[in-house]
């Protein structure tokens, strides 16, 4: 008679055990892994729109805007967390008329904060390439205590970021 192969219930049994330990350990893992990479896109994002706002600037010879924008067509918000938009100032009177062209817009997902430590709305790039207005935007989630991100705008218009606890 041959021997039948196979699994003993056993041996299935022990194998799920390692499986479920497995996993109870490496989903929470994961979702702060999502997580931190999330941030990391989102600051990068907003660098991109203060680097698009510069450029538009000393391109175009004219000031560029980047604002706080809860419709992504208006500088109408108060809060980051909606959403930014850049626009190109062509006539000069700081004013987004319909007329002047949105160079991006972008907006946030839930979850996520991002706030003026200074507390401005909006940036004005000159044709320079500066601002007139240095700043430092925080970035967190709804993680306290973990690691968010800092961006600052100095006055020369270049952003940079470094880690920050968010609270």
């Amino acid at each position: 008679m041959e021997k039948m192969r196979g699994f003993t219930l056993v041996e299935l049994l022990v194998t799920l055990a390692v499986a479920a330990i497995l996993l109870t350990v490496a989903v929470p893992s994961f979702r702060d892994f999502v997580k931190t990479n999330r941030l990391r896109s989102v600051a990068n994002d907003f660098i991109t729109a203060v680097n698009m706002a510069r450029n538009a600037a000393i391109s175009r010879g004219q000031n560029a805007t980047l604002c706080a924008s809860s419709n992504q067509s208006t500088c109408n918000s108060t809060d980051w967390a909606d959403g930014w938009l850049v626009w190109v100032d062509a006539n000069g009177n700081g004013t987004l008329d319909s007329e002047e062209q949105v160079v991006t817009q972008s907006s946030l997902g839930n979850g996520i904060t991002l706030a003026s430590t200074g507390g401005a709305t909006s940036y004005v790039f000159l044709p320079d390439g500066s601002t007139s207005t240095a700043d430092t935007l925080t970035l967190c989630d709804d993680r306290t205590g973990e690691t968010g991100r800092a961006i600052s705008i100095s006055v020369t218009g270049r952003p940079s970021v470094a880690d920050h606890t968010c609270s």
